[in-house]
Parts: C-alpha cells; sequence; structure tokens
C-alpha cells in the first residue's frame, strides 16, 4: 500500500480534510498496534482517543516524527489502561474478599446471638425453677426486687411487711440460690468467653 500524500502543515492548522485523509491512513495502523496490548473494542476506543487528543492539541505538538509520535502516545495510553485494569480488577477482588468476610462474621455472630439466647432463656428457666422451691413471701420478695426492679421498702409496703423482713426474704433467697445455681457461673464464664 502506498502512503498517500498528507499535508501536515494542513493537519496542524485544522483542515478537516486534510485531517480527514490523515485518520483514514493511520487509524488502521494505530488500531493493530493497540490489538497486541489490549481488545478489538478497547483498542478502537483508544486508537479514538489518540486522534481526538491530538485533533484538540495539534497546536501545541511539537514532533519531528508525528508517526513515531502518534505510536508512542497510543502504546503510552494502552499500557495506561492496562495498568488501571489492574488496579480496578485487584480493588474488586479485595472487595469481593471484604465482603466474603463480613458476611462470614455476620452468620458467626447471628449464630452466637442465637445460642446466647438460648442460654440466656435457659438460664432464666433454671433461675425461675429454683425461685418456684422457695417459700412463697421469701419468692415473692425476691421476684418484686430482681424481676421488676423495686426497691426493698418498696416491696415491703407491696407485701404489708416490714423491710427488715423483705431483706431477711432476700437474703435467704440468695443463699439458697447461689447454692442451688453454684455450677452455672463456670459455665456460664466458659460459655461467653468462646465468642
Amino acid at each position: 500500500m502506498q502512503k498517500p500524500k498528507i499535508d501536515l502543515e494542513k493537519v496542524k492548522q485544522g483542515d478537516p480534510d486534510a485531517f480527514r485523509d490523515f485518520f483514514a491512513f493511520l487509524y488502521p495502523k494505530l488500531k493493530a498496534l493497540a490489538c497486541r496490548f489490549v481488545d478489538e473494542e478497547t483498542a478502537e476506543d483508544v486508537t479514538q482517543d489518540v486522534f481526538t487528543s491530538y485533533w484538540e492539541r495539534k497546536h501545541l505538538i511539537q514532533a519531528d516524527n508525528i508517526y513515531s509520535f502518534l505510536f508512542k502516545w497510543l502504546q503510552n495510553d494502552c499500557l495506561n489502561r492496562l495498568r488501571h485494569q489492574t488496579v480496578v480488577e485487584a480493588y474488586e477482588e479485595r472487595m469481593r474478599l471484604a465482603e466474603a468476610r463480613k458476611t462470614y462474621w455476620d452468620r458467626q455472630l447471628e449464630m452466637s446471638d442465637q445460642l446466647r439466647q438460648l442460654i440466656d432463656k435457659d438460664l432464666l428457666e433454671t433461675i425461675e425453677q429454683s425461685v418456684n422451691q422457695l417459700p412463697p413471701k421469701c419468692a415473692e420478695a425476691f421476684r418484686l426486687c430482681y424481676y421488676r426492679n423495686m426497691s426493698h421498702k418498696e416491696v415491703a409496703a407491696r407485701m404489708q411487711i416490714s423491710p427488715r423482713t423483705v431483706e431477711g426474704h432476700i437474703h435467704a433467697a440468695l443463699t439458697f440460690l447461689r447454692n442451688k445455681l453454684r455450677h452455672v457461673p463456670t459455665m456460664l464464664f466458659m460459655f461467653y468467653n468462646m465468642f
């Protein structure tokens, strides 16, 4: 194929016909070079970008051999796109890994929360069974004080007994429950330290 006569001075001056001839001659060669680095679609984009950038900056470019200059420009643009693609892929991979870790830990926390709720429920049932073994007045004073957060004075007024009697009931209840549930703190400590 014979090289057509292209007036680069007219191209630099912005002559559209001269640029069209310049583009028609050089585009296939630049695209073929770009295809050595990137896929065909990206090669077309890169080649178009090089010509567009050249057209916009034609007055600023001082090159002895414009063909070599454009080939080098295209090569650098392809390499920059490859670097950028590598960075994007690495970022996407890190994001996928981070999301997988988050999903894993969310599931672990969900499972441990469910297990804790189950153990807390079992513990409350165990405590309630032990409270049911207390004498009725002692159990009532304990429930009012610890389940309803009432003060000893409030419990005394509600049960129509003296605050000292309430203190005696609470002391008896706590002593009984400590003996009855002696094994529970060790089990709870072991369980909560597992997670």
